[in-house]
């Protein structure tokens, strides 16, 4: 053999032992024993090495020294999470302890091992450090509660030699699930009977977990079964502590809105006896093991009740809470207190200096406003900035956590439905502008996951963590999923256009579907998401020439342009699609992720015809001419018509049962249906061509509302 070829047969030979060396036939784990020991940690292992077996077809031992890759995890020196403590501030301020969860990966290669290292302080960075690992390192996506994308490795697919850490921006993160809407958790958390319903939960909070969250809350109805709920739901609780969670539950002190839990009714009506079912339901709900408790002080939403009487109640809740190792946190509404409404008020009474600072408070923002910009034409405001105002206050007096939205259920996004992208854009600029003022709790008070809104709670849950040298962008959580670039690409080129038209050009006045109260009389006709400058019964009845031409140019024109821009991204979008090799789980997001797109433009295009068909009826009363109204109104049908094949498509993608959250059902809740049962006939799309033909423009044409359940007028 001549030494050109022998040569050659060397090189092949170091080539074949070098990637045996990387072949994974084991991963082993270095586990102190105090890890073992600790739930949080424990859990967090256990499911860290079935994902990883998943996923590289390979096993992993514990404490063995001859695997290929070891996995070397500290002894934690920070006490973990057990129950509520306070922590004085350097400020004075009491704030409620959970340890700090940042960690570091270190990896390199000793002989034929990669050793990779953990470094962190505590048993929640523990924790999140696996997976962080998983997650943002070896290419696990826990984008979903019921789904995951699993890589598939046989060789080390990392690098030999790096260094990696995660800070967290809050100490607090996590999720307030609005279960007083008919959402996908909503029966499992308020129905003891729910088939699967503790496991149903369990699931959510093992996504918390694996994303790195620490706080989930949700709303208690007045529709429970008391007695048998608590013992089936403290299992739940235990689970959330034992995966590190800070369990919290949102109730009121006497709110008659949507069944909301009081803990106190009207009869009997003496401050005595006030003070005994206060006390009595709190005794009852700390045995489920709650962490916090998020109390609404008013009766409604909108209004202050008797100030001085509530400062007794609300100081007698302190002190419980102080004495039973409890945090209680108020919320602060965003209408403003000089508005039609009353608010915050309530939130801001003053009681004994010292309990008052034990009280935190959750600053509240909605829709896809961010608490700073410009426009935010909200609950009868002109922006949001007096929140922010607000969040400076109260930042000196107790603990405050940052409270905003990533879906709003009533006719605004996924009622509708439309994926309104702008939410990533929003969420992420409030992220960062809160972590520079140094809020310690970011909870987002999620409503809903379908119809890709799973991609808003996702992007928030990963943003609330910072990597590295932190270049995030509002769409990097689509990386995350697609290896395609142009994928992220054109769906941030589709989120830039809905920037532009939906927010900047106020589009989202005429894309929402009507609400009660922009329908009923004058003195009740309260604003709370964004309505055009005209109501549509004025606009085909009374209006001039001089307004349908401004509408034309404020809403016909923009629709127009909006649509061109939005099919010409869609397109785009669809053709990275078809240019990528994907997995079959990739496809499926994809299409859920078109779809939704393509029916949020498909809404644009028939609100474009219904308005036409408003314009040339009210034009043709005042100068004659030929009427259309019912060519743009056949249109808009035909447009429904398209847009309903996409919802049965989209039903099929569904990740929870379709009679429970998408068609009429009897629950919990103030509505006798589940959240997408609008979307299952659209509705709003109906609804707005039958106002049109009968002439019928009040707020109970088609109601699917009952107001006086919602309301708290009726039971």
């Amino acid at each position: 053999m001549s030494k050109p070829i022998l040569k050659i047969s060397l090189i092949l030979k170091l080539i074949l032992i070098s990637n045996s060396l990387c072949a994974i036939n084991s991963i082993s784990l270095q586990i102190p024993d105090e890890l073992n020991q600790a739930e949080v940690t424990k859990l967090a292992i256990e499911d860290f090495s079935k994902l990883l077996v998943q996923s590289c077809n390979c096993s992993v031992t514990f404490g063995g020294l001859i695997a290929p890759v070891d996995i070397i995890l500290p002894k934690p020196t920070l006490p973990k999470f057990d129950g509520v403590v306070d922590e004085i501030s350097e400020k004075g301020i009491p704030i409620m302890y959970y340890p700090s969860a940042n960690y570091s990966w270190h990896s390199e290669r000793v002989g034929k091992q990669i050793k990779l290292k953990l470094e962190t302080d505590s048993y929640e960075g523990v924790a999140a450090g696996l997976y962080g690992l998983l997650q943002e390192q070896l290419g696990f996506a826990f984008y979903h509660p019921r789904k995951t994308v699993m890589p598939e490795f046989e060789t080390w697919p990392l690098k030999d030699s790096w260094t990696w850490k995660a800070e967290e921006r809050f100490n607090k993160r996590g999720f307030h699930l609005h279960t007083m809407h008919p959402i996908e958790l909503t029966e499992a958390l308020l129905d003891h009977n729910y088939p699967e319903g503790q496991n149903m939960i369990k699931e959510y909070i093992d996504w918390l977990a694996r994303n790195g969250q620490n706080y989930f809350e949700f709303n208690l109805l007045n529709s429970v079964d008391f007695k048998n709920w608590i013992p089936y739901i403290k299992e739940v609780v235990d689970y959330g502590h034992k995966r590190g969670v800070i369990m919290g539950l949102d109730l009121s002190l006497h709110m008659i809105q949507q069944k909301a839990f009081m803990l106190y009714k009207n009869f009997p009506a003496t401050v005595k006896s006030k003070e005994k079912q206060i006390i009595t339901n709190l005794n009852d709900l700390s045995k489920a093991g709650f962490d916090v408790y998020n109390i609404e002080f008013s009766s409604t939403e909108f209004t202050s009740g008797n100030v001085e009487k509530k400062k007794k109640l609300q100081q007698l809740i302190t002190d419980w809470a102080l004495k039973n190792n409890a945090k209680i946190m108020g919320r602060a509404h965003v209408v403003k207190k000089e508005g039609k409404v009353l608010s915050y008020e309530t939130e801001n009474i003053n009681i004994d200096p010292k309990l008052d600072k034990h009280r935190g408070v959750l600053i509240h923002t909605v829709m896809f406003y961010e608490i700073n910009e410009e426009k935010a034409p909200v609950y009868e405001n002109e922006n949001l900035k007096h929140m922010f105002d607000l969040l400076k206050e109260e930042q000196l007096k107790r603990e405050t956590w940052y409270f905003p939205e990533s879906a709003y259920w009533v006719t605004f996004d996924n009622s509708v439905p439309m994926l309104l992208l702008p939410y990533l854009t929003a969420r992420l600029n409030d992220i960062l502008l809160m972590e520079k003022m140094k809020v310690p709790g970011h909870i987002t008070f999620s409503s809903g996951w379908e119809w890709g809104y799973w991609l808003i709670d996702w992007s928030i849950a990963r943003w609330s963590w910072k990597y590295g040298e932190d270049d995030i962008n509002a769409t990097d959580c689509v990386d995350k999923i697609f290896s395609d670039k142009n994928i992220s690409k054109t769906i941030e080129e589709i989120l830039s256009i809905q920037q532009e038209y939906f927010k900047n050009q106020e589009l989202m006045r005429y894309m929402v579907a009507q609400t009660v109260t922009d329908e009923v009389p004058k003195a009740i006709r309260f604003e709370f998401h964004p309505r055009p400058r005209w109501r549509y019964k004025d606009l085909f009845r009374n209006v001039d020439l001089a307004v349908l031409d401004t509408l034309r140019n404020e809403a016909i024109l923009p629709l127009e342009n909006f649509i061109k821009e939005a099919e010409v991204a869609q397109r785009k979008f669809e053709d990275a699609f078809f240019n990528t090799k994907m997995s079959e789980m990739d496809m499926v997001i994809f299409a859920e992720l078109s779809l939704a797109n393509r029916v949020t433009n498909l809404r644009a295009k028939h609100k474009l015809f219904t308005l036409n068909a408003i314009i040339n009826h009210r034009k043709q009363k005042l100068v004659g001419g030929s009427d259309s109204t019912n060519y743009y109104l056949e249109q808009a049908a035909s447009i429904r018509a398209k847009a309903q094949l996409k919802v049965l498509e989209q039903e099929g993608f569904y990740k929870y049962d379709l009679n429970n959250i998408g068609r009429k059902r009897k629950g919990h809740t103030a509505y006798h249906f589940g959240y997408l049962y609008p979307v299952s006939n659209l509705h709003f799309w109906q609804r707005e061509e039958s106002q049109i033909s009968k002439n019928k423009w009040g707020f109970m044409h088609k109601n699917i509302w009952n107001l006086g359940k919602i309301l708290g007028i009726t039971k």
